[in-house]
């Protein structure tokens, strides 16, 4: 798999997971967390990231309502890659790449306040 479709799997990935992906209960005990590691979000990523969720938000509406009606394999693979590529797209018409929309996703994952600055900014 080569380098940019292993991003934007990645990118689709994170997407989901900051769109609200349901996780499943784990019923054993969990280790103790570990303490994030702390990553400085300036307002300006900020802004760009909330640009693309928004992107890939709609992006993700799209396919997800064309892959319904999908029954072959081979024609979902292709509408899963030009997701995937529009995905990208979206996040580098934002003003980031792949990997810092990826950082600044797993800060907000970890940061409350953050969480809290990006709610605001797509509301």
């Amino acid at each position: 798999m080569n380098l940019r479709k292993l991003m934007t799997l990645t990118t689709f990935a994170f997407a989901l997971a900051i769109g609200g992906a349901v996780h499943a209960q784990d019923y054993q005990d969990p280790p103790p967390p570990a303490a994030p590691e702390q990553t400085d979000v300036s307002d300006r990523e900020l802004q760009q990231f909330a640009e693309a969720q928004a992107d890939i938000s709609s992006i993700q509406q799209d396919f997800s309502a064309r892959l319904q009606g999908v029954d072959d394999p081979e024609a979902a693979h292709e509408l899963q890659v030009e997701a995937n590529e529009k995905m990208t797209d979206a996040v580098e018409d934002a003003g980031l790449d792949v990997e810092s929309f990826n950082r600044i996703a797993m800060a907000i994952q970890n940061d409350p306040e953050l969480q809290q600055q990006l709610t605001e900014i797509l509301q």
